[in-house]
Protein backbone atom coordinates (compact mmCIF):
# COMPACT_ATOMS: atom_id res chain seq x y z
CA UNK A 1 0.00 0.00 0.00
CA UNK A 2 1.49 3.16 -0.80
CA UNK A 3 1.10 6.98 0.74
CA UNK A 4 0.97 10.49 0.30
CA UNK A 5 4.62 11.72 0.53
CA UNK A 6 6.87 14.21 -1.25
CA UNK A 7 9.94 14.46 -0.26
CA UNK A 8 11.17 17.75 -1.86
CA UNK A 9 8.43 19.53 -1.21
CA UNK A 10 8.83 18.26 2.53
CA UNK A 11 12.42 19.52 2.64
CA UNK A 12 11.52 23.42 1.14
CA UNK A 13 8.79 23.39 3.99
CA UNK A 14 10.71 22.42 6.79
CA UNK A 15 13.27 25.12 5.96
CA UNK A 16 10.77 27.82 5.95
CA UNK A 17 9.13 26.64 9.05
CA UNK A 18 12.43 26.58 10.81
CA UNK A 19 12.81 30.21 9.60
CA UNK A 20 9.76 31.29 10.29
CA UNK A 21 9.70 30.22 13.72
CA UNK A 22 11.41 33.04 15.33
CA UNK A 23 10.99 35.02 12.06
CA UNK A 24 9.79 39.48 12.82
CA UNK A 25 6.09 39.75 13.10
CA UNK A 26 6.19 41.98 9.58
CA UNK A 27 7.81 38.93 8.19
CA UNK A 28 5.26 36.68 8.84
CA UNK A 29 2.46 39.20 8.21
CA UNK A 30 4.20 39.10 4.30
CA UNK A 31 3.84 35.35 4.11
CA UNK A 32 0.73 35.33 5.20
CA UNK A 33 -0.41 37.77 2.61
CA UNK A 34 1.44 36.38 -0.20
CA UNK A 35 0.16 32.72 0.93
CA UNK A 36 -3.66 34.50 0.95
CA UNK A 37 -3.24 36.07 -2.46
CA UNK A 38 -2.30 32.97 -3.65
CA UNK A 39 -4.97 30.75 -2.37
CA UNK A 40 -7.43 32.96 -3.74
CA UNK A 41 -6.28 32.91 -6.69
CA UNK A 42 -6.45 29.01 -6.87
CA UNK A 43 -9.95 29.05 -5.29
CA UNK A 44 -11.52 31.35 -7.60
CA UNK A 45 -10.00 29.51 -10.47
CA UNK A 46 -10.73 26.11 -9.86
CA UNK A 47 -13.19 26.04 -7.49
CA UNK A 48 -17.46 26.69 -8.57
CA UNK A 49 -18.26 27.40 -5.12
CA UNK A 50 -15.92 30.32 -4.51
CA UNK A 51 -15.75 31.24 -7.94
CA UNK A 52 -19.82 31.93 -7.33
CA UNK A 53 -18.96 32.97 -3.79
CA UNK A 54 -16.41 35.96 -4.04
CA UNK A 55 -17.87 36.92 -7.74
CA UNK A 56 -17.54 40.71 -7.91
CA UNK A 57 -15.05 40.88 -4.82
CA UNK A 58 -11.99 43.00 -5.09
CA UNK A 59 -9.48 39.89 -4.63
CA UNK A 60 -6.89 41.20 -5.43
CA UNK A 61 -5.64 43.28 -1.96
CA UNK A 62 -8.71 42.68 -0.44
CA UNK A 63 -9.40 42.44 3.29
CA UNK A 64 -9.77 38.96 4.21
CA UNK A 65 -12.43 40.55 6.73
CA UNK A 66 -14.77 41.53 3.51
CA UNK A 67 -14.97 38.21 2.27
CA UNK A 68 -17.93 36.29 3.34
CA UNK A 69 -18.08 33.37 5.70
CA UNK A 70 -18.58 29.80 5.28
CA UNK A 71 -19.89 26.79 7.22
CA UNK A 72 -19.27 22.65 6.93
CA UNK A 73 -22.15 22.09 5.99
CA UNK A 74 -22.86 24.55 3.00
CA UNK A 75 -19.76 23.09 1.76
CA UNK A 76 -20.41 19.80 2.05
CA UNK A 77 -23.73 20.14 0.48
CA UNK A 78 -21.32 21.73 -2.71
CA UNK A 79 -19.00 19.17 -2.28
CA UNK A 80 -17.98 18.33 -5.99
CA UNK A 81 -17.74 22.45 -6.77
CA UNK A 82 -16.17 23.23 -3.25
CA UNK A 83 -12.71 20.69 -4.43
CA UNK A 84 -10.39 22.37 -7.38
CA UNK A 85 -9.59 18.45 -8.86
CA UNK A 86 -13.34 17.66 -10.99
CA UNK A 87 -11.76 13.86 -10.59
CA UNK A 88 -12.76 14.24 -6.54
CA UNK A 89 -16.84 13.23 -5.96
CA UNK A 90 -18.73 12.82 -2.64
CA UNK A 91 -20.14 9.64 -3.48
CA UNK A 92 -16.85 7.84 -4.45
CA UNK A 93 -15.24 9.43 -1.44
CA UNK A 94 -18.50 8.43 0.89
CA UNK A 95 -18.07 4.84 -0.59
CA UNK A 96 -14.14 4.73 0.35
CA UNK A 97 -14.53 5.96 3.90
CA UNK A 98 -16.76 3.30 4.39
CA UNK A 99 -14.38 0.96 4.11
CA UNK A 100 -12.37 0.55 7.25
CA UNK A 101 -9.92 -1.75 5.42
CA UNK A 102 -8.53 1.58 3.58
CA UNK A 103 -7.53 3.43 6.48
CA UNK A 104 -4.75 5.71 5.08
CA UNK A 105 -4.82 4.42 1.82
CA UNK A 106 -3.73 6.77 -1.18
CA UNK A 107 -7.43 7.90 -3.23
CA UNK A 108 -6.33 7.94 -7.16
CA UNK A 109 -2.58 7.26 -6.03
CA UNK A 110 -2.03 11.31 -4.63
CA UNK A 111 -4.44 12.32 -1.96
CA UNK A 112 -5.00 11.16 1.55
CA UNK A 113 -8.55 11.04 2.76
CA UNK A 114 -9.90 11.77 6.34
CA UNK A 115 -13.45 12.39 8.03
CA UNK A 116 -14.33 14.07 10.69
CA UNK A 117 -16.00 12.96 14.25
CA UNK A 118 -19.13 15.55 13.74
CA UNK A 119 -19.26 16.54 17.00
CA UNK A 120 -20.12 19.66 15.31
CA UNK A 121 -23.27 17.39 14.40
CA UNK A 122 -22.03 17.81 10.92
CA UNK A 123 -19.53 15.58 9.44
CA UNK A 124 -17.10 16.24 6.55
CA UNK A 125 -14.77 15.03 4.33
CA UNK A 126 -11.19 16.19 3.96
CA UNK A 127 -8.66 15.99 1.41
CA UNK A 128 -5.06 16.51 1.70
CA UNK A 129 -2.18 16.46 -1.24
CA UNK A 130 1.77 16.01 -0.76
CA UNK A 131 2.02 19.73 -0.79
CA UNK A 132 -0.28 20.20 1.78
CA UNK A 133 0.92 17.01 4.04
CA UNK A 134 4.11 18.24 3.36
CA UNK A 135 3.07 21.18 5.54
CA UNK A 136 1.72 19.53 8.23
CA UNK A 137 4.46 16.90 8.63
CA UNK A 138 7.08 19.88 8.88
CA UNK A 139 5.03 21.64 11.47
CA UNK A 140 4.37 18.28 13.42
CA UNK A 141 8.24 17.76 13.30
CA UNK A 142 9.51 20.80 13.85
CA UNK A 143 7.27 22.57 16.63
CA UNK A 144 6.06 20.40 18.66
CA UNK A 145 8.32 20.98 21.81
CA UNK A 146 9.63 17.47 23.28
CA UNK A 147 9.21 17.22 26.84
CA UNK A 148 13.26 15.06 26.66
CA UNK A 149 15.10 17.10 24.04
CA UNK A 150 18.14 15.32 24.91
CA UNK A 151 16.39 12.15 23.96
CA UNK A 152 15.11 13.17 20.81
CA UNK A 153 18.92 15.06 20.08
CA UNK A 154 20.04 11.19 19.82
CA UNK A 155 17.24 9.53 19.21
CA UNK A 156 15.42 11.91 16.27
CA UNK A 157 13.47 8.64 14.69
CA UNK A 158 11.59 7.57 17.87
CA UNK A 159 13.33 3.99 17.43
CA UNK A 160 13.81 3.18 21.01
CA UNK A 161 10.18 4.59 21.91
CA UNK A 162 7.27 1.89 22.23
CA UNK A 163 4.18 4.73 20.80
CA UNK A 164 1.02 4.03 21.18
CA UNK A 165 -2.35 5.49 19.64
CA UNK A 166 -5.37 5.47 22.06
CA UNK A 167 -8.82 6.25 20.25
CA UNK A 168 -11.06 5.38 17.46
CA UNK A 169 -9.41 3.23 15.15
CA UNK A 170 -12.07 1.72 12.72
CA UNK A 171 -12.77 5.14 11.10
CA UNK A 172 -11.04 7.26 8.68
CA UNK A 173 -10.49 9.93 11.10
CA UNK A 174 -7.55 12.40 11.11
CA UNK A 175 -5.53 10.41 13.90
CA UNK A 176 -5.75 7.14 12.52
CA UNK A 177 -5.39 7.70 9.15
CA UNK A 178 -2.24 9.50 10.06
CA UNK A 179 -0.55 6.73 12.36
CA UNK A 180 -1.47 4.48 9.41
CA UNK A 181 0.16 6.49 7.02
CA UNK A 182 3.45 6.97 9.43
CA UNK A 183 3.73 3.18 9.90
CA UNK A 184 3.57 3.24 5.30
CA UNK A 185 6.53 5.40 5.42
CA UNK A 186 8.71 4.18 8.36
CA UNK A 187 8.42 0.47 7.89
CA UNK A 188 10.92 0.05 10.67
CA UNK A 189 8.20 1.36 13.13
CA UNK A 190 5.75 -1.13 12.47
CA UNK A 191 6.49 -3.16 15.80
CA UNK A 192 6.99 0.42 17.99
CA UNK A 193 3.79 1.64 17.20
CA UNK A 194 0.19 0.57 17.56
CA UNK A 195 -3.27 1.75 17.74
CA UNK A 196 -5.51 0.97 20.37
CA UNK A 197 -9.27 1.19 19.91
CA UNK A 198 -11.30 2.59 23.08
CA UNK A 199 -14.18 1.83 21.98
CA UNK A 200 -13.55 -1.33 23.63
CA UNK A 201 -14.33 -2.47 27.46
CA UNK A 202 -11.71 -0.28 29.51
CA UNK A 203 -10.22 -3.75 31.49
CA UNK A 204 -9.41 -5.50 27.54
CA UNK A 205 -7.73 -2.04 26.57
CA UNK A 206 -6.09 -1.57 29.71
CA UNK A 207 -4.53 -5.57 29.65
CA UNK A 208 -3.65 -4.65 25.72
CA UNK A 209 -1.51 -1.55 26.81
CA UNK A 210 -0.13 -3.33 29.69
CA UNK A 211 1.42 -5.98 27.11
CA UNK A 212 2.69 -3.36 25.26
CA UNK A 213 3.96 -0.88 27.91
CA UNK A 214 3.94 2.12 25.92
CA UNK A 215 7.04 4.80 26.40
CA UNK A 216 4.23 7.42 24.15
CA UNK A 217 1.09 8.01 24.13
CA UNK A 218 -0.89 9.86 21.86
CA UNK A 219 -4.67 10.55 22.59
CA UNK A 220 -7.11 12.74 23.83
CA UNK A 221 -7.26 14.49 27.19
CA UNK A 222 -10.77 12.66 28.01
CA UNK A 223 -8.92 9.66 27.88
CA UNK A 224 -5.49 10.54 29.68
CA UNK A 225 -7.87 10.91 32.49
CA UNK A 226 -9.67 7.50 32.37
CA UNK A 227 -6.09 5.90 31.94
CA UNK A 228 -4.99 8.26 35.33
CA UNK A 229 -7.99 6.62 36.93
CA UNK A 230 -6.65 3.33 36.33
CA UNK A 231 -3.43 4.11 37.18
CA UNK A 232 -4.45 5.09 40.72
CA UNK A 233 -6.13 2.06 40.99
CA UNK A 234 -3.24 0.19 40.30
CA UNK A 235 -4.57 -1.64 36.92
CA UNK A 236 -1.90 -0.31 34.66
CA UNK A 237 1.59 -1.81 35.24
CA UNK A 238 3.43 0.52 33.16
CA UNK A 239 4.41 5.00 33.23
CA UNK A 240 4.90 6.34 30.25
CA UNK A 241 7.82 8.82 29.61
CA UNK A 242 5.64 11.65 27.55
CA UNK A 243 1.41 11.84 26.79
CA UNK A 244 0.82 13.90 23.94
CA UNK A 245 -2.94 15.11 23.93
CA UNK A 246 -5.21 16.70 21.22
CA UNK A 247 -8.24 17.24 19.81
CA UNK A 248 -9.92 17.93 22.99
CA UNK A 249 -9.78 20.85 25.71
CA UNK A 250 -6.91 19.95 28.32
CA UNK A 251 -7.60 21.84 31.22
CA UNK A 252 -5.24 22.39 33.94
CA UNK A 253 -6.82 20.53 36.35
CA UNK A 254 -6.87 17.29 33.84
CA UNK A 255 -3.00 18.12 33.08
CA UNK A 256 -2.03 17.82 36.87
CA UNK A 257 -4.57 14.84 37.54
CA UNK A 258 -2.47 13.11 34.48
CA UNK A 259 0.97 14.09 35.29
CA UNK A 260 0.58 13.22 39.07
CA UNK A 261 -1.22 9.35 38.23
CA UNK A 262 1.09 8.25 35.14
CA UNK A 263 4.03 9.92 36.30
CA UNK A 264 4.48 11.49 33.10
CA UNK A 265 5.13 14.40 31.39
CA UNK A 266 2.19 16.01 29.50
CA UNK A 267 2.41 17.59 25.57
CA UNK A 268 -0.64 18.88 24.34
CA UNK A 269 -1.45 20.55 20.81
CA UNK A 270 -4.11 21.75 18.90
CA UNK A 271 -5.72 20.46 15.40
CA UNK A 272 -8.73 20.09 13.65
CA UNK A 273 -9.78 17.63 10.85
CA UNK A 274 -9.80 21.11 9.09
CA UNK A 275 -6.00 22.04 9.37
CA UNK A 276 -3.97 19.10 11.41
CA UNK A 277 -1.61 21.01 13.24
CA UNK A 278 -3.16 25.04 14.49
CA UNK A 279 -1.21 24.98 17.34
CA UNK A 280 2.01 23.79 19.59
CA UNK A 281 3.20 24.14 22.79
CA UNK A 282 6.31 25.30 23.58
CA UNK A 283 8.75 24.54 26.57
CA UNK A 284 7.12 27.33 28.42
CA UNK A 285 3.46 25.80 28.30
CA UNK A 286 2.23 28.30 25.61
CA UNK A 287 -0.07 27.36 22.95
CA UNK A 288 1.30 29.20 19.84
CA UNK A 289 -0.60 29.41 16.85
CA UNK A 290 0.91 28.40 13.29
CA UNK A 291 -0.04 31.59 11.71
CA UNK A 292 2.52 31.73 8.66
CA UNK A 293 0.50 28.65 7.26
CA UNK A 294 -3.23 29.45 8.67
CA UNK A 295 -4.81 32.75 9.42
CA UNK A 296 -7.71 32.32 12.94
CA UNK A 297 -9.84 35.23 13.44
CA UNK A 298 -11.46 35.22 16.06
CA UNK A 299 -15.24 36.68 16.35
CA UNK A 300 -18.14 37.22 18.11
CA UNK A 301 -21.57 35.70 17.69
CA UNK A 302 -22.68 38.28 14.66
CA UNK A 303 -18.68 37.45 13.22
CA UNK A 304 -17.85 40.98 14.29
CA UNK A 305 -13.74 40.56 15.32
CA UNK A 306 -13.15 40.40 19.15
CA UNK A 307 -9.54 42.11 20.58
CA UNK A 308 -7.15 40.57 21.67
CA UNK A 309 -7.44 39.02 25.19
CA UNK A 310 -10.97 38.43 25.05
CA UNK A 311 -12.67 35.15 24.08
CA UNK A 312 -14.22 34.43 20.71
CA UNK A 313 -17.97 32.97 20.39
CA UNK A 314 -15.84 31.50 17.61
CA UNK A 315 -13.04 31.02 15.15
CA UNK A 316 -12.90 31.83 11.50
CA UNK A 317 -10.26 29.32 9.54
CA UNK A 318 -8.34 30.02 6.61
CA UNK A 319 -6.15 26.89 5.24
CA UNK A 320 -3.40 28.70 4.09
CA UNK A 321 -1.57 25.23 2.09
CA UNK A 322 -4.27 23.19 1.09
CA UNK A 323 -5.49 24.48 -2.50
CA UNK A 324 -6.95 21.02 -3.13
CA UNK A 325 -9.72 21.77 -0.99
CA UNK A 326 -9.95 25.74 0.25
CA UNK A 327 -11.37 27.04 3.36
CA UNK A 328 -11.44 30.70 3.65
CA UNK A 329 -13.16 31.84 6.31
CA UNK A 330 -14.41 29.29 8.00
CA UNK A 331 -16.12 28.72 10.79
CA UNK A 332 -14.16 26.57 12.99
CA UNK A 333 -16.67 26.64 16.40
CA UNK A 334 -13.89 26.96 18.46
CA UNK A 335 -13.65 29.68 21.40
CA UNK A 336 -9.97 31.43 20.86
CA UNK A 337 -8.84 33.80 23.01
CA UNK A 338 -5.18 35.53 20.92
CA UNK A 339 -2.69 37.52 22.97
CA UNK A 340 -1.08 40.11 21.95
CA UNK A 341 2.17 39.31 24.76
CA UNK A 342 5.39 37.80 23.02
CA UNK A 343 6.36 34.59 24.90
CA UNK A 344 9.16 33.87 27.27
CA UNK A 345 10.37 31.10 24.44
CA UNK A 346 11.65 33.81 21.78
CA UNK A 347 8.60 32.62 19.17
CA UNK A 348 6.77 35.33 17.37
CA UNK A 349 3.69 33.23 16.40
CA UNK A 350 0.96 34.09 18.43
CA UNK A 351 0.20 32.78 22.03
CA UNK A 352 -3.51 31.85 21.98
CA UNK A 353 -6.13 29.68 24.38
CA UNK A 354 -8.52 27.62 23.03
CA UNK A 355 -11.42 26.01 24.28
CA UNK A 356 -12.96 23.48 22.66
CA UNK A 357 -16.45 22.87 20.89
CA UNK A 358 -17.45 19.21 22.00
CA UNK A 359 -19.76 20.27 25.24
CA UNK A 360 -23.20 22.11 25.74
CA UNK A 361 -24.57 25.03 27.95
CA UNK A 362 -27.09 23.67 29.85
CA UNK A 363 -29.90 26.18 29.97
CA UNK A 364 -32.08 25.27 33.31
CA UNK A 365 -34.79 26.83 34.96
CA UNK A 366 -33.91 29.45 37.61
CA UNK A 367 -35.50 31.49 40.53
CA UNK A 368 -38.29 33.82 39.35
CA UNK A 369 -38.66 32.33 36.67
CA UNK A 370 -35.89 33.28 34.45
CA UNK A 371 -33.72 30.91 32.74
CA UNK A 372 -29.85 30.55 33.63
CA UNK A 373 -27.23 29.11 32.08
CA UNK A 374 -24.80 26.67 33.08
CA UNK A 375 -21.30 27.10 31.07
CA UNK A 376 -19.72 23.94 29.97
CA UNK A 377 -16.07 24.97 31.56
CA UNK A 378 -17.69 25.93 34.47
CA UNK A 379 -19.34 22.42 34.74
CA UNK A 380 -16.70 20.61 33.99
CA UNK A 381 -13.74 22.55 36.15
CA UNK A 382 -16.30 22.31 39.21
CA UNK A 383 -16.65 18.36 38.83
CA UNK A 384 -12.57 18.10 38.17
CA UNK A 385 -11.37 20.22 40.80
CA UNK A 386 -14.19 20.32 43.64
CA UNK A 387 -14.74 16.85 43.12
CA UNK A 388 -11.65 14.98 41.85
CA UNK A 389 -14.04 13.32 39.13
CA UNK A 390 -12.66 13.38 35.33
CA UNK A 391 -14.10 10.96 33.45
CA UNK A 392 -17.83 11.54 33.80
CA UNK A 393 -21.14 12.50 31.66
CA UNK A 394 -23.59 14.99 33.07
CA UNK A 395 -26.48 15.07 30.68
CA UNK A 396 -29.51 17.24 31.26
CA UNK A 397 -32.95 15.24 31.82
CA UNK A 398 -35.59 18.14 32.36
CA UNK A 399 -35.31 21.98 33.60
CA UNK A 400 -34.06 20.69 37.50
CA UNK A 401 -32.79 17.49 36.79
CA UNK A 402 -29.17 16.17 35.41
CA UNK A 403 -27.72 12.84 35.01
CA UNK A 404 -24.34 12.41 35.83
CA UNK A 405 -22.48 9.27 35.14
CA UNK A 406 -19.18 8.00 36.39
CA UNK A 407 -16.79 4.72 35.18
CA UNK A 408 -15.64 4.11 38.43
CA UNK A 409 -16.78 0.50 40.43
CA UNK A 410 -14.48 0.51 43.07
CA UNK A 411 -15.45 1.26 46.86
CA UNK A 412 -14.51 5.23 46.14
CA UNK A 413 -17.58 5.34 43.49
CA UNK A 414 -20.30 5.94 46.04
CA UNK A 415 -17.82 8.54 48.02
CA UNK A 416 -16.52 9.85 44.39
CA UNK A 417 -20.12 10.55 43.12
CA UNK A 418 -21.48 12.35 46.70
CA UNK A 419 -18.80 15.05 46.12
CA UNK A 420 -20.07 15.16 42.51
CA UNK A 421 -23.31 16.15 43.69
CA UNK A 422 -22.62 18.33 46.34
CA UNK A 423 -20.46 20.09 44.26
CA UNK A 424 -23.08 20.49 41.47
CA UNK A 425 -26.00 21.46 43.67
CA UNK A 426 -23.94 24.38 45.36
CA UNK A 427 -22.58 25.86 42.15
CA UNK A 428 -26.25 25.49 41.00
CA UNK A 429 -27.59 27.17 43.24
CA UNK A 430 -24.59 30.07 43.43
CA UNK A 431 -25.74 30.70 39.78
CA UNK A 432 -29.19 30.90 40.12
CA UNK A 433 -30.78 27.56 39.48
CA UNK A 434 -34.21 27.37 41.23
CA UNK A 435 -33.68 23.87 42.29
CA UNK A 436 -31.63 20.81 40.83
CA UNK A 437 -31.70 17.37 41.11
CA UNK A 438 -28.74 15.14 40.18
CA UNK A 439 -29.19 11.31 39.65
CA UNK A 440 -25.87 9.22 39.91
CA UNK A 441 -25.21 6.19 37.68
CA UNK A 442 -22.52 4.91 38.99
CA UNK A 443 -20.35 1.97 36.92
CA UNK A 444 -21.42 3.19 33.67
CA UNK A 445 -19.41 3.24 30.49
CA UNK A 446 -19.09 7.19 29.29
CA UNK A 447 -20.99 7.09 25.96
CA UNK A 448 -18.58 8.21 23.08
CA UNK A 449 -18.75 9.10 19.46
CA UNK A 450 -17.38 6.89 16.55
CA UNK A 451 -14.61 9.10 16.83
CA UNK A 452 -13.44 7.90 20.42
CA UNK A 453 -13.90 11.48 22.11
CA UNK A 454 -16.18 12.01 24.67
CA UNK A 455 -19.06 14.72 25.05
CA UNK A 456 -18.67 15.67 29.04
CA UNK A 457 -21.79 18.16 28.88
CA UNK A 458 -24.83 17.38 26.93
CA UNK A 459 -27.99 19.47 26.82
CA UNK A 460 -31.24 17.79 26.09
CA UNK A 461 -32.39 18.16 22.83
CA UNK A 462 -35.20 20.90 21.83
CA UNK A 463 -35.58 21.62 25.09
CA UNK A 464 -39.53 23.98 25.57
CA UNK A 465 -39.17 27.56 26.13
CA UNK A 466 -41.45 29.48 27.74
Amino acid sequence: MTSVFDPLRLGAVALDVLTCGHATPDALAARQKARLAKLLDVAVRGSRFYSERLSGLPIDGTQLSALPSVSRSELMERFDDWVTDPQLKLAQLGAFIADPRRIGEAYHGKYLIWESSGTSHEPGIFVQDAQTLAVYDALEALRRSAPRPLQRWFDPMLLTERIAFVGATSGHFASMVSMQRVRQLNPWMAQSLRCFNILQAIPSLVEELNAFAPTVIATYPTVAALLADEACRGSLHFFPKELWTGGETLSPAVRRRVELALRCSVNNSYGASEFMSIGWECGYGKMHANTDWLILEPVDERGRPVPAGQRSYSTLLTNLANHVQPLIRYDLGDQVTVHDDRCACGSSLPVIEVQGRSDDSLVMAGRDGQRVTLLPLALTTVLEDDAGAFDFQLSQRDDHTLVLRLNLHDAQAATTMARCCTALENFATMQGVASISVIAESGQLIPRGRSGKAQRVVARPNPTRD
